[in-house]
C-alpha cells in the first residue's frame, strides 16, 4: 500500500510538472484571458485542474496572478470554485478506468514512450511532455497497486465499530480526510486512498463519502500556507477558497445519505456501473457543484466583504483621505482636496526617493508598494478632477485642474525612478577608486537635498534655488559619466556594471529635473486655492 502511494505521488508529481512545462505559457495565458465573466472563470479552473491534475498549483497560480494584479479578486475566486470542481476528475479518472481496465497494458508502455521523448527530447518541451506521459504511467501504477492492496488488506481485516454515535462517526472520518489530505499535500492522493479503501471493501461507503468530504476541506491547507506573510489580495483569495470549501462541505455533510441517494440514481440514470468508486466520484463531483449553486447570489456580496479583510497600512495609504463627493458641490473646496490628496502624493515621492538616494541597499519591495499606491492616488485624483470638471467651474479653478492632475503624475513617475534607482544599486559593485566613490556620494547628496526642497508641507519652494542646484548637480553628473567611462576603458568595471552605474546617474539627474518641474505648479495652484497648509502632509 505504501508502495502504491509513493508511485501514485511520484506520478502525480512528474505529471503536474511536465505539463506545466510543456504548457506553462499557454495554461498562464488562459488563466489571465479567459477570466472575464463568472462562467468563464469557472470553465478555466476546472479544464486547468482537470488537466495539470493539481487543484493545488492552480491555486497557488490564481493567488500568484491575483497578487501580481492580472486578476481581480471576483476573477480569482471563480478560478478557485472550478478548480474544486475540476479535482473532481480525478475520482473519475480512478473508478472508470482505473479499477477497470488491466493496468500493465497501457501503463507500463506510457512509462516507455514517456522515457524515449525524455532522453531524446531535442526541446524542452518534447522533453517535458515525455515526463508528464512517465508521470501518467506511474500514477495509473500507483493505482493498481494501491487497488491491490487494499483489497488484500480488506479480506483480512475489518475496522473496528467504535463509534456508537453517527455523527461523531462521520465527523471522524471527515477529520481523517482532512488529515490525510494536508499530510500528503494533495487530494487526489487521498481521493485514490479513500476510492481504493472502498472498492476493497475496507471502509463502508457512507464513510468514505465523509472522508471524501474531508479531502475537500484539506486543499485549503495548501493555500492557507502560501498566503502566509503574503500580501492582502492572496490572503483574500485564499479567505475565499475557505469559505467556499467551509460552506460545501459542511452542506456535504448535513444531506450525505440523500445525497449519496442522488448518486445512486444519476448513475443509473447515465448508465454507470454501481461500483463504490464511481458512486463516490458522482458524490464528489454533485456537492462540488451544489456548492457553486448556493454560493453563486452571494458572490457579489463575498468580494465586498473579503475586500474590507486583511487591509494593510499600505492600502490604506494608497487609498485617498480627503477626495470626498460632499465637496463636488463647492469648487473651490474640491480644489482645496484635490491639493491635499496631492499633497500625500509628494509626500510618497519624497521620501521614495530619499529611501532609494540615502542607502545602499533597500527594499524593493517596499518602494514598489509606495510606487503602486502613488499610481493609485493619482488615478483618483484624475478620476475626481473629471468628475468636477461636469460642474461649472470659473476660469481660474479650470485653469489649475490640468495643474494638479500634471504634478500628480510627475511625483507618481519619481517613485518609479525610486524603484529603478533602487534596483539598479543591487547589481553594481564598485572597484576600490576613491574619486569614483566620492562622485556617486556627491551625486545622491545633491540629488537628496533639491528632493529635500521639493517637499511642500509648508509651501516655501523656492524654484530658483532648486534651479541653482540642478546646475551643481548637472557639473557632478558630468564628472561621474566621464570617469565612470574612464573606469570602464581602464578594465577598472567590467561593461555591465558600467552600464548599470550609468543608467543610474541618469536616472538621479532625471528625477531631481522631474521633482523640480513637479512642484514648478505649486505657486500657481496656491494663488488660486489661497491655501496656507496642506492637510495632506
Amino acid at each position: 500500500m505504501l508502495g502504491g502511494l509513493g508511485l501514485f505521488l511520484a506520478g502525480m508529481w512528474l505529471m503536474t510538472d511536465g505539463l506545466k512545462m510543456a504548457a506553462g505559457e499557454a495554461l498562464r495565458d488562459l488563466l489571465h484571458s479567459w477570466t472575464n465573466t463568472r462562467m468563464r472563470g469557472l470553465v478555466t479552473g476546472f479544464s486547468i485542474t482537470a488537466l495539470v491534475q493539481s487543484s493545488s498549483a492552480v491555486t497557488v497560480a490564481t493567488i500568484g496572478f491575483a497578487n501580481a494584479g492580472l486578476l481581480t479578486l471576483e476573477q480569482a475566486i471563480w478560478v478557485i470554485f472550478g478548480s474544486n470542481v475540476g479535482t473532481t476528475m480525478t475520482g473519475w479518472i480512478v473508478s472508470l478506468v482505473g479499477f477497470k481496465i488491466s493496468i500493465d497494458v497501457f501503463a507500463l508502455p506510457l512509462i516507455g514512450i514517456g522515457m524515449l521523448l525524455r532522453l531524446t527530447g531535442s526541446t524542452a518541451k518534447r522533453g517535458a511532455l515525455g515526463q508528464a506521459i512517465v508521470g501518467f504511467g506511474l500514477f495509473f501504477l500507483g493505482i493498481d497497486v494501491l487497488k491491490d492492496g487494499f483489497e488484500t488488506f480488506g479480506t483480512d481485516f475489518q475496522l473496528p465499530q467504535v463509534f456508537d454515535h453517527i455523527i461523531i462517526g462521520l465527523l471522524i472520518y471527515v477529520l481523517i480526510g482532512f488529515l490525510l489530505t494536508t499530510l500528503v499535500q494533495s487530494s487526489s492522493a487521498a481521493m485514490v486512498i479513500i476510492l481504493s479503501a472502498a472498492q476493497g471493501g475496507f471502509i463502508p461507503l457512507s464513510v468514505a463519502a465523509a472522508a471524501v468530504i474531508g479531502t475537500n476541506l484539506g486543499t485549503t491547507t495548501t493555500a492557507i500556507i502560501s498566503v502566509l506573510g503574503a500580501t492582502s489580495t492572496a490572503k483574500r483569495v485564499a479567505a475565499s477558497h475557505v469559505i467556499f470549501n467551509l460552506l460545501t462541505a459542511t452542506i456535504a455533510l448535513m444531506i450525505i445519505v440523500p445525497l449519496l441517494h442522488v448518486a445512486h440514481i444519476t448513475q443509473d440514470l447515465l448508465d454507470l456501473s454501481e461500483t463504490p468508486a464511481v458512486t463516490l466520484a458522482m458524490f464528489h463531483t454533485l456537492f462540488n457543484i451544489l456548492g457553486i449553486i448556493l454560493i453563486w447570489p452571494f458572490a457579489k456580496k463575498l468580494v465586498n466583504n473579503l475586500d474590507t479583510r486583511f487591509i494593510t497600512k499600505d492600502e490604506i495609504e494608497g487609498k485617498p483621505e480627503f477626495l470626498d463627493a460632499t465637496v463636488l458641490a463647492v469648487p473651490m473646496l474640491a480644489a482645496n482636496a484635490l491639493l491635499s490628496e496631492l499633497g500625500r502624493v509628494n509626500l510618497i515621492a519624497v521620501n521614495a526617493a530619499r529611501e532609494a538616494l540615502g542607502a545602499d541597499h533597500v527594499s524593493l519591495q517596499k518602494l514598489g508598494l509606495e510606487h503602486e499606491n502613488s499610481i493609485k492616488l493619482v488615478s483618483e485624483i484624475g478620476n475626481f478632477t473629471a468628475r468636477l470638471n461636469q460642474a461649472n467651474l470659473a476660469a481660474d479653478i479650470t485653469g489649475i485642474l490640468p495643474k494638479i492632475m500634471e504634478s500628480g503624475q510627475k511625483f507618481s513617475v519619481i517613485t518609479g525612478y525610486a524603484c529603478d534607482i533602487a534596483e539598479l544599486q543591487h547589481k553594481i559593485r564598485l572597484p576600490d577608486d576613491e574619486h569614483l566613490r566620492s562622485l556617486i556620494s556627491r551625486l545622491k547628496r545633491e540629488a537628496a537635498d533639491i528632493i529635500v526642497d521639493a517637499s511642500v508641507s509648508d509651501h516655501r519652494v523656492n524654484i530658483q534655488a532648486m534651479e541653482q542646484k540642478l546646475g551643481v548637480l548637472e557639473n557632478t553628473y558630468i564628472d561621474l559619466k566621464r570617469t565612470v567611462l574612464n573606469a570602464g576603458a581602464r578594465g577598472q568595471v567590467s561593461m555591465i556594471i558600467m552600464d548599470a552605474q550609468l543608467q543610474q546617474a541618469f536616472i538621479i539627474r532625471r528625477m531631481a529635473k522631474q521633482i523640480k518641474k513637479a512642484v514648478s505648479n505649486y505657486p500657481e495652484i496656491l494663488a488660486i486655492t489661497g491655501v496656507k497648509t496642506v492637510p495632506g502632509q
